[in-house]
């Protein structure tokens, strides 16, 4: 039996040789130019509130925008113990969304405590009172009487209705949520990230001002496990890069402090705004202090940021080289909810920060053969490059369309060589390989197109960074005869 695998990959190569062979002696060749033009890609650029989208009618859009970040009540998902109404979740906060954009993804962030919910009507779809807790009632209630804590304010946040993370019974309902939030969004393609909520104040793992609140280092390493453990597909973020919330996890960041808490505060002159840098609320100090690994999280998880106060957001427009570099040397994929992105102006520069953020998959070489022989194996040589910051971390993939005539597709196939997450910002992702001819075209003649497909039939493709397009974002290669 051994003896027959050095053959069987012997054969395998001599196999594309003969294809890369005849492949180059009648073959159609194509070095697009690299496009300047800004295109409007999914799971990058600026983020828009949908928490309160549905009461609030809706949410202005003035830069581009198709990510909408969305805080999910945990009271409103799980009406029992272990029962979960889903339904309320699409119909409430994502439908309302996409029937406006239904070029629309989330970033979802579940929540057991938003600090005065009513003001950011978190509480819009809440009934039966106490509208200050974000956490189901039977929590509360026997037989699993898991304490909690009422304040009128922690710092300035208020009011507050804080479960005890701590309690056993608390971190085994949390653990089993999370499963059933995976259960439900791990993979669905709508999501461009779920950030591991529930623990402390906003679910960023945290109770400023009320520090005796906070979820413990094993509470926090038990979530924080948890979610890695059920979310096998979606990308995950998490606030802070501290050592007992990340440990070895490849969590992204969400930076909601930017730029203040981003870089080091001597990196810019004058320093950024509100900067700190001598704690783990700072995205380098625990880069280079906590979880040193972490640094190298942005290539399998996204890194993005918002912007709260009025000195942050005028960083985007007044200082827009230094947010521009921020950016790219911490490879953000994308901006908001809060941000100057929120209001109208300013265009030129807001565009010039979104072309920072996120994947940019331009096609610097494409060859094939001119003449294909359906049911047969053909060649073909591609090369990508990320022009970006960051790569793409949601699932595409390479395809090959045959187009008739009269514009209709009459076939494709995927070219499973080319793994487009895997491209880093700056390289170029070159391979030789082959393909099966569609035995289902009738021979003729086809214009071939190449597409960034995603693995969802029927959703968008990716715009490449190169000019030519069709109107559904493929790029033309050339034409050519199926016998």
């Amino acid at each position: 039996m051994s003896s027959s695998r050095p053959f069987s990959g012997m054969l395998a190569v001599a196999v594309l040789a003969s294809a890369l062979s005849a492949a180059c002696a009648h073959a159609g060749t194509l070095t697009p130019a690299v496009s300047t033009q800004e295109f409007d890609n999914p799971h990058r650029g600026f983020m828009l509130w949908g928490s309160s989208y549905a009461v609030d009618g809706g949410v202005d859009n003035f830069h581009g925008a198709h990510i909408y970040h969305v805080y999910l009540p945990w009271r409103i998902i799980e009406t029992a113990d272990q029962v979960f109404d889903w339904n309320a979740v699409e119909t409430l906060y994502l439908q309302p969304i996409l029937n406006d954009d239904p070029l629309a993804t989330f970033v979802l962030r579940p929540v057991a405590d938003y600090p005065e919910s009513a003001a950011s009507q978190i509480d819009a779809h809440y009934s039966g009172g106490e509208n200050e807790r974000d956490y189901p009632k039977f929590l509360e209630q026997a037989p699993l009487n898991i304490p909690y804590a009422v304040r009128a304010k922690c710092d300035s946040d208020g009011p507050i209705r804080s479960l005890d993370y701590n309690n056993p019974a608390a971190r085994q309902q949390m653990q089993q949520f999370v499963q059933a939030l995976a259960a439900r969004f791990d993979g669905d393609p709508r999501i461009t990230a779920i950030q591991v909520g529930l623990l402390g104040f906003w679910g960023e793992w945290h109770t400023s001002g009320c520090e005796d609140l906070q979820p413990n280092a094993q509470t926090r390493s038990l979530i924080r496990d948890a979610y890695t453990a059920a979310f096998l597909k979606t990308p995950l973020q998490t606030r802070y890069a501290r050592a007992s919330d990340v440990g070895s996890a490849l969590f992204g960041f969400h930076e909601d402090y930017f730029p203040s808490f981003t870089g080091k505060c001597n990196a810019f002159n004058p320093q950024m705004p509100s900067c700190s840098d001598d704690g783990w609320w700072n995205l380098e100090y625990g880069l280079a202090n906590e979880v040193p690994a972490a640094r190298q999280n942005w290539m399998v998880n996204p890194v993005s940021g918002e912007s709260p106060n009025s000195n942050q957001k005028s960083t985007w427009t007044n200082r827009t080289a230094d947010v521009r570099k921020l950016l790219r040397d911490y490879h953000f994929s994308f901006l908001g909810p809060a941000g100057a992105h929120e209001t109208s102006g300013n265009a030129a520069k807001l565009k010039t920060l979104k072309s920072d953020l996120g994947y940019r998959l331009g096609i610097s070489t494409v060859t094939w053969p001119n003449t294909q022989v359906r049911g047969q194996q053909a060649a073909l040589q591609l090369g990508i490059k990320n022009h970006g910051s960051a790569p793409l971390y949601n699932a595409y993939h390479v395809e090959l369309h045959w187009v008739a005539a009269d514009g209709s597709t009459k076939a494709r196939t995927s070219i499973p060589a080319v793994t487009l997450s895997e491209i880093m910002p700056g390289t170029v992702q070159s391979r030789s390989t082959t393909f099966t001819v569609p035995s289902s075209l009738a021979p003729g003649s086809y214009a071939l197109r190449l597409a960034l497909a995603d693995d969802t039939p029927g959703r968008r493709n990716i715009a490449p960074q190169n000019d030519g397009q069709d109107a559904q974002r493929r790029l033309p290669l050339g034409q050519v005869q199926v016998n």
